[in-house]
């Protein structure tokens, strides 16, 4: 079995208090893994990535010793403000077990979009098997997401492999838009909010945050956690392999 957190950080905001929360929630959960969005390095707050801030102040002896973080671009205006020094913004992963390979995919980048997209793909080894993830945070666009998704799943198609992508895919309607072409490139894959329904963004009584499953796996839990932990809800997931 593995075990999945994952969590929009929702970069600084109000990150004392909910930093507290967060890591009572993986102390509790114990994930294998946890993928992260929105992350990032802020050197008028800390010279170290939030993911690194995280595993900092875990206990070691919960076995978290490898972090992969990304930058996809450098902002030097947030919330409508110019900031003095740009802020590194990407995505990160926290990992009990070896990171085997890493790399990162660049998304075409649409001309009506502010910041470039990417996916963050990683290898990891748990008992004594590979498993390959992809962290996703598609554009705030459902049209334009869906381009995305169909091209990161494409290029998996042409490398002849399946991953377990994870992360905020900002489509309120995947799981329709998943149903209307399940005879296409999603065939191969289930979909989270169709083995559970639930609400990953409250603000807008939604969901934008899933996990697209290979079918070699199958979901065993799916819990929406309630914590305050961003303005996202954070998602615990287990699953098995059913080889």
């Amino acid at each position: 079995m593995i075990k999945i957190l994952d969590l929009n950080l929702w970069r600084y905001n109000d990150f004392e208090n909910r930093l507290k929360n967060f890591l009572k929630v993986i102390k509790i959960k114990n994930p294998d893994v946890v993928f992260l969005q929105e992350v990032q390095i802020d050197t008028s707050i800390s010279f170290f990535s939030q993911v690194e801030i995280i595993k900092k102040k875990l206990d070691k002896k919960l076995g978290y010793r490898y972090t992969l973080h990304s930058t996809i671009s450098l902002k030097d205006h947030q919330s409508g403000k110019k900031l003095k020094i740009p802020i590194q913004h990407g995505m990160a992963i926290l990992s009990k077990h070896p990171i085997l390979n890493s790399f990162e995919y660049y998304l075409q980048k649409n001309t009506s979009e502010l910041e470039p997209r990417s996916i963050l793909c990683f290898d990891l080894e748990i008992n004594n098997e590979i498993h390959k993830f992809a962290n996703i945070h598609f554009a705030n666009n459902e049209k334009l997401a869906k381009v995305q998704l169909k091209e990161f799943l494409n290029f998996l198609v042409k490398r002849k492999e399946k991953r377990i992508l994870v992360g905020d895919f900002n489509m309120f309607k995947l799981s329709n838009y998943f149903k209307k072409n399940k005879n296409s490139l999603f065939s191969e894959y289930n979909l989270s909010n169709d083995f559970k329904k639930y609400i990953s963004y409250k603000k807008d009584s939604g969901t934008l945050d899933y996990i697209l499953l290979p079918k070699k796996y199958y979901f065993n839990e799916l819990v929406c956690l309630e914590e305050y932990l961003s303005d996202h809800n954070g998602l615990y997931i287990e699953i098995k392999n059913l080889t």
